[in-house]
């Protein structure tokens, strides 16, 4: 059963080294990612911004435009009363002129709005745009740095998981089984000493029982709290006589 455990022991490091390497090939990876989300962050922006832009310059132009077109009418209809001889006529032309000052003042007011926020928004795309180019740029050089990297640490996962492979067929399926259940749920730590009596996985005291039946190894035993694989190993003073 000691030989049981320690083939435990040494798949409990293996698996640590592997899940550490698979962590680091996560981490490596989600820097790219995060230059990429954020490069299409800006990217998003920048073309609501730029065609919000276009539709907010071209509504100002025909703005612009009816406006001066209605200055035009204006006049033209103030030259006109000059020229009117009868009441009815004059009220109708008076109407028109009131209506078109309406309109201008209406086409005014929207002028102005438009132009409101319009530095802020030219200074963000001119902001979006140098920071897109900057970021990519970045990218294709963090690309390029972690290239090696990414294929040095596929290479040591690869050969990891071959050393796991020969320890783990040495082991009973069914224990394997528990083992690699308990190393997921318990943090990477399904083996455990028993030291004085306590479980050094969750520290909790052990029946004075099994403690004794650990220090045997004739079986595996489990922490009855946290289900880890528990081991004894004699003190150095005890070794050493």
């Amino acid at each position: 059963m000691r030989e049981e455990i320690n083939r435990l022991m040494d798949l409990q490091v293996i698996d640590r080294q592997l899940k550490e390497l698979e962590q680091s090939l996560t981490s490596i990876a989600g820097r790219v990612d995060q230059l990429r989300d954020e490069n299409k962050s800006h990217q998003t922006e920048l073309d609501r911004l730029t065609e919000q832009d276009k539709e907010i310059t071209a509504a100002r132009k025909k703005a612009e435009r009816e406006l001066a077109e209605g200055e035009v009418r204006i006049r033209n209809k103030r030259m006109r009363l000059t020229l009117v001889r009868n009441d009815k006529e004059l009220q109708a032309l008076t109407h028109e002129v009131e209506s078109l000052k309406e309109t201008n003042q209406r086409l005014e007011t929207e002028l102005l709005t438009s132009m409101e926020g319009a530095d802020a928004r030219t200074a963000r795309i001119k902001e979006l745009t140098e920071a897109l180019a900057k970021g990519k740029v970045d990218l294709t050089a963090a690309e390029r740095e972690i290239a090696a990297e990414v294929e040095e640490l596929k290479g040591n996962i690869a050969k990891t998981r071959k050393a796991r492979e020969k320890v783990a067929e040495n082991v009973d399926a069914g224990l394997l089984s528990r083992y690699q259940m308990i190393f997921s749920r318990r943090a990477g730590v399904a083996v455990a000493k028993a030291t004085g009596g306590t479980c050094q996985g969750c520290r909790m005291r052990l029946p004075p029982q099994l403690y004794n039946e650990i220090q045997k190894h004739l079986q595996i035993h489990f922490c009855p709290n946290c289900q880890r694989v528990l081991y004894y190993e004699e003190p150095a003073a005890e070794k050493a006589s």
